[in-house]
């Protein structure tokens, strides 16, 4: 098999396409044809050593995949060879033209979902569905402020809420993502234009709202807090604005408002039939024409150095994934 290896991080030099055996399964687990892998925000913080993990190295990146199944280990019966499937490989490894999972990181893509879809969107919309319908128990009818709405996980955000027939308020810097799109938050405010984010909504909201999603943090987020009607829930997924917020409690307490941590991928591998279900639901709605991810930028394993080297793209909703 062919993958991606960083033996450094931050250091393109570091960074080749290496030969190595076909990997074989064990029991319970199953060996996957890598057919397009997705290269996630994330993905490309860990190759250049600047987020707040850092695998053991050598190591090759990637946590979804798309492919088909090769072969089972002993135990796995539920799934057969030719099956086209979406995968999650939590300690890494998806840059790779083979794949071995556990079978529980292994669920069947409906036929009318292409590989590329799939390996695009799982991470957002799982992480997001996890969010809003598990963690913070979002019902129809309810008003939910969403940051980081021009992002992969700020945006599909969006789709669910809307699907779960929210009111959406969609926050982001670059609001012209939504001009061209299939759906549309009723409400999107511009980071550029309004930073005081608890002063916007102090005068458009003033009953404040019934859930938050913050996926940014930093400086913005008490005010994301005090946005919060009484009973209000904030969420607290991630740190993409680059420094962790510390959040004031006694605007918590005032109110009655709830802080709620979202850590979806440490979470499955401890709760793995959680993982299905929630692959299941996204995959359905995908299937059913519910979400409409953007079409991703397809590379090549021998092109994704050089996409790498170019930096992070400057909009969120720009895909790229790799083929073998």
């Amino acid at each position: 098999m062919r993958s991606f290896v960083c033996r450094g991080f931050g250091d393109l030099d570091a960074i080749a396409i290496e030969e190595h055996p076909d990997p074989v399964p064990g029991a319970g687990e199953v060996l996957v044809r890598m057919t397009a892998a997705n290269v996630a925000f994330v993905d490309r913080l860990i190759v250049r050593g600047e987020y707040q993990v850092r695998p053991p190295l050598p190591f090759t990146p990637g946590v979804v995949a798309a492919g088909e199944v090769l072969s089972t280990g002993p135990g796995v019966e539920h799934l057969q060879p030719g099956t086209s499937v979406v995968l999650l490989k939590s300690s890494y490894g998806a840059w790779s033209t083979h794949v071995v999972v556990p079978a529980w990181a292994v669920v069947p893509t409906p036929a009318n979902v292409p590989d590329e879809i799939a390996a695009a969107a799982i991470e957002a919309y799982g992480t997001a569905s996890y969010a809003l319908e598990e963690r913070g128990g979002l019902a129809p009818g309810e008003t939910v402020l969403i940051l980081g709405a021009g992002g992969a996980v700020g945006a599909a955000a969006v789709e669910i809420a809307l699907h779960l027939d929210a009111e959406v308020i969609a926050h982001t810097s670059d609001t012209t993502i939504w001009d061209d799109h299939r759906v549309r938050p009723q409400h999107i405010i511009d980071r550029k234009e309004h930073p005081d984010i608890r002063a916007y909504m102090r005068e458009h909201f003033p009953r404040g709202v019934d859930l938050a999603m913050d996926p940014v943090s930093g400086d913005q987020a008490n005010g994301v807090l005090r946005s919060l009607a009484p009973n209000g829930r904030m969420l607290v997924v991630g740190f993409a604005g680059g420094s962790i917020a510390s959040l004031a409690s006694n605007f918590i307490l005032l109110s009655n408002r709830a802080v709620i941590g979202v850590e979806w991928a440490t979470w499955i591998t401890t709760n793995t039939q959680h993982l299905a279900r929630t692959l299941d639901v996204v995959l359905n709605r995908l299937s059913r024409g519910a979400f409409h991810p953007p079409k991703p930028t397809m590379v090549s394993l021998d092109e994704l150095p050089e996409v790498l080297a170019e930096g992070v793209p400057a909009s969120g909703l720009v895909r790229t994934i790799v083929t073998p």
